[in-house]
């Protein structure tokens, strides 16, 4: 490092102190106090599931998801700052959480049997009440690296993002019968242990999961060499049939349906239409990919009605839109803690939507949501209906007779009104939808926490611990100081870019404003305490949105003044003459940094202004994630404050300070 200044090499010792906090922090053992903590979530969970489990008995379904809401692997983040194992440590991987023999060496088995004990119960459950179940997953998913160094035969292809993860990680050759034969051993187990689940879904080709020879692979087309020329019928179809099969010899009949991430335009699709086909045609009954069963590809049997936890205003909670349009919406693609590979789309007041397949359906999955959105949803799936709806008047006419049960016909019109409003939030955001933008601004970037200020690359180690270690970034420092860097996309750079930004927002806050105020003269307009605390606790939800819609839009418009500052490298002026005033970008930036602090000091006081979340975030600080936002973000955002107003006077070194 000839000729490194004494600056970098502060900046140089500054980063290794931080990334060395990072990793002792990731590594340290949990304390009693967290495992205590963890057997009660782990009994509040069961109570939860057992409410789910059964409003959708009452519902008329015959099988419930049992993988969502688990406690993430977090043994998986192996090094400890690589980002991009929070895709898949909440997703429940086969040979992970039942192992075979071989296996067990080589991952957590004592989190595996903490999950494991979690599904027996869920099974235990549903036995209850006469239930089936359903294991939503991604695979063949990745395994960790001590796993192919013991076994390098079953190494198959590469299936991290490059841009987003700091090692390369593999899933295993499902063309080697090895392989095939540890499937098998880790299925029959799982069916041993939870015989109540029938049912499979598996994403894949995303999210730490993929085939060899997979064309839309992340890191482009890639397996294991032994296996290139082997067609992709063959491969796809033989894994989904040894499945099959193992369940068989346990006497199980099982569906299995896998799907590959719906690619956006500038993505390769996983199967083109002649593979698919090819795939499909290969398959026996009870075996399907993207939902189409073999071996004719009529759509798979499987009726849903519900609600899709793919949520564009996560991450706040309790905000329903019944579907005012009437049509089902949803998207392949990374999910979260919150949400779950494969689940159809939202559908309108609860109708069943299978694809065509309804006079052959035998499941009826229903999904209700997350903890604080269930019995609402459940109301809604249940408020009767009368004759079915033909067309958007009837189903508008349906949806207004539910909000006359909800709040009386004086109040009706105004429940509709925040109905409408948030439908329109909801399509207006999608614009900014690479991954839903407060998802990935606000706990992937933690923007709702992380400091604005101009030279973020000086904040001391001790000012960056508290959010850094929770940003998926995998580049650098350079990178992660960046506010619009998100998983390599940069997806909001440029002063173009922070304009249309800006654009979205402030046309969708008025919008969110106005359910707001319906909101408030609905609990205004309530007979009595209990009557209203749930419109309050709305009201809450939606200033909390509200609050990190403006946060959103002050971050990127932050960044790009910083970026444009950096660009045109203008220095100040030292010695500004009497009558100097400031430039309106040096006005404008630090307007911005204020209402920033002002905003998110708004978004604290709601957060501590009730005991019910307002926010999802971990149970416990050693669960929070990249993909979960922790239980102190109240104190987080104090910290983000005061580091803000400790650094009013580094703008003087990028603006000429005024002189009035």
């Amino acid at each position: 490092m000839t000729g490194t200044t004494p600056n970098e090499w502060r900046l140089l010792l500054r980063r290794s102190v931080c990334l060395l906090a990072l990793a002792l922090t990731l590594l340290a053992p949990p304390s009693r106090a967290a495992v205590l903590s963890n057997e009660a979530e782990t009994n509040r969970s069961a109570t939860v599931f057992e409410r789910r489990v059964a409003l959708s008995k009452e519902l008329g379904a015959t099988h419930v998801v049992i993988t969502e809401d688990i406690p993430p692997a977090l043994w998986q983040f192996e090094p400890p700052d690589d980002p991009y194992p929070a895709w898949y440590v909440y997703r429940p991987s086969l040979l992970k959480i039942f192992p075979p023999r071989e296996v067990q060496p080589h991952v957590n088995t004592q989190y595996a049997d903490r999950i494991a004990r979690i599904f027996e119960e869920r099974c235990k459950i549903l036995r209850k009440y006469g239930l089936k179940a359903q294991w939503n997953s991604n695979e063949p998913q990745v395994m960790p690296e001590v796993f192919f160094a013991a076994y390098p035969q079953l190494r198959g292809p590469r299936v991290d993002q490059p841009n987003r993860s700091r090692v390369p990680c593999f899933a295993p050759c499902v063309d080697q019968p090895e392989t095939l034969r540890l499937y098998r051993e880790a299925i029959k187990e799982l069916l041993r242990r939870c015989p109540e689940i029938e049912s499979f879904n598996f994403l894949t080709t995303d999210s730490g999961s993929g085939f060899c020879w997979v064309p839309g692979l992340y890191p482009g087309i890639n397996g294991n060499s032994n296996c290139k020329n082997r067609p992709m019928e063959d491969r796809v179809s033989s894994f989904l049939r040894n499945l099959q099969d193992a369940a068989k010899e346990a006497e199980h009949d099982i569906i299995v349906n896998v799907t590959p991430i719906a690619p956006r335009q500038w993505m390769i699709p996983s199967f083109s239409p002649q593979v698919l086909n090819a795939i499909v045609a290969k398959l026996p009954r009870g075996l399907a990919v993207s939902g189409r069963e073999g071996p004719d590809g009529q759509p798979l049997p499987v009726g849903r009605a519900g609600f899709t936890s793919g949520d564009p205003f996560y991450p706040v909670v309790g905000i329903v839109v019944p579907n005012m349009a009437g049509a089902g919406r949803g998207r392949g693609g990374d999910g979260g803690p919150a949400g779950d590979a494969g689940v159809e789309g939202t559908t309108s007041q609860g109708s069943v939507r299978n694809g065509g397949a309804e006079s052959r359906a035998r499941m009826l999955l229903v999904s209700l949501g997350d903890e604080t959105t269930m019995d609402f949803n459940f109301r809604l799936l249940k408020a009767p209906r009368g004759v079915p709806a033909r067309n958007m008047i009837e189903r508008l006419q349906n949806l207004r007779a539910f909000a006359v049960a909800e709040v009386g016909e004086e109040q009706a019109d105004n429940l509709m009104e925040v109905w409408s409003s948030l439908s329109e939030v909801q399509r207006g955001l999608s614009a900014l939808d690479f991954g839903g933008m407060l998802r990935f601004g606000h706990v992937l970037n933690r923007w709702v926490v992380r400091p604005m200020v101009p030279f973020p690359e000086e904040l001391a180690p001790d000012q960056k611990a508290y959010y850094r270690r929770f940003l998926f970034q995998a580049k650098g420092e350079e990178q992660a100081d960046d506010l619009v860097d998100i998983q390599a996309m940069r997806m909001y750079e440029g002063w173009g870019a922070k304009m249309l930004f800006q654009r979205v927002i402030e046309i969708n806050v008025p919008l969110v404003r106005n359910a707001r105020n319906r909101i408030e003269r609905i609990r205004a307009a309530a007979k009595d305490d209990a009557a209203r605390h749930p419109w309050e606790l709305m009201r809450k939800r939606l200033e909390a949105l509200i609050c990190l819609m403006e946060s959103a839009d002050n971050m990127v418009a932050y960044q790009a003044h910083l970026d444009r500052i950096r660009n045109l490298g203008i220095k100040p002026e030292p010695n500004p003459v009497l009558g100097t005033g400031s430039d309106w970008a040096r006005a404008d930036m630090m307007e911005t940094a204020r209402k920033e602090i002002d905003n998110v000091m708004r978004l604290r006081e709601l957060v501590q202004s009730t005991s019910e979340p307002l926010l999802d975030t971990a149970s416990t600080q050693q669960e929070e994630t990249i993909m979960r936002l922790g239980p102190d973000v109240a104190a987080q955002i104090k910290q983000k404050i005061d580091i803000m107003n400790d650094h009013w006077k580094d703008y003087d070194r990028i603006f000429t300070a005024p002189n009035p």
